[in-house]
């Protein structure tokens, strides 16, 4: 009777330590949900504000090409009319070598088909496209081909204003290939590197699951009380509390 009872216990304990498990899972795979539509939300209004940039820029170069096709008539028909012989007095008329100045428009062609200005060179990838690509692939779970866009984003746009969630998504594609120690090492990087961001509540959390994965609880719990003190309010706060309450 006793061994029933121990048994029943035990196998009490590990459903309630399943549910645990599966809520905080739950509780993450919301967390990440609500990151991807806020991404999703500022890519789509980046990419409004690129159409209509790209839309007044092709705009300006139709007025530009207008405005070169207006000179270049301008430029032809006052060329013209400078070139015409003057009229002669009619003693003069006969004379054949006075006819010769009809010919001076040829020599001045040249002016006319001088080259055009050489075509600009197309513009480099935006920090925008080159973040947007490599989000993409989270959102499709290619996660190693995401971690060398991501890392090759860091390094090709040292100064972008995304250089902080570039940071955070390696952590997390890390995370989720149980790479702990390279998880760990990019949270605390965008905790300890930007400290005004708004990814950096995030990025706490994170630090602290990962930090908790690895073992090490004391670095896990100083983590969450510093992501509750700091950032109350927020929705990784909640996600800390809940954690630590399992």
């Amino acid at each position: 009777m006793r061994r029933l009872t121990l048994a029943v216990l035990l196998a009490a304990s590990s459903l309630a330590q399943a549910e645990s498990l599966s809520q905080s899972a739950q509780s993450e795979l919301v967390l990440m949900i609500q990151q991807l539509q806020a991404e999703v939300r500022q890519l789509r209004g980046e990419i409004e504000t690129q159409q209509y940039r790209f839309q007044k820029l092709e705009r300006e170069q139709l007025e530009r090409y207008r405005d070169v096709d207006r000179r270049l008539s301008a430029l032809i028909l006052g060329g013209g009319s400078a070139a015409a012989p003057a009229p002669q007095p009619a003693a003069s008329a006969p004379a054949p070598v006075e006819q010769a100045p009809a010919q001076e428009p040829v020599a001045a062609t040249p002016a006319l088909s001088a080259p055009a200005p050489a075509p600009a060179a197309p513009a480099a990838i935006s920090d925008s496209d080159a973040y947007a690509s490599a989000f993409a692939l989270v959102r499709e779970r290619r996660f190693e081909e995401a971690l060398t866009a991501f890392e090759g984003f860091v390094a090709t746009y040292p100064s972008s204003d995304r250089l902080a969630n570039a940071h955070y998504w390696i952590g997390e594609v890390q995370l989720a290939q149980q790479k702990l120690e390279p998880a760990r090492a990019a949270f605390k990087l965008v905790v300890d590197q930007f400290g005004q961001h708004p990814k950096r509540p995030d990025a706490l959390y994170k630090l602290g699951v990962t930090q908790d994965r690895l073992g090490d609880l004391a670095a896990r719990t100083s983590t969450f009380e510093q992501l509750i003190t700091n950032y109350p309010k927020s929705s990784a706060a909640g996600l800390a509390r809940n954690y630590q309450s399992r």
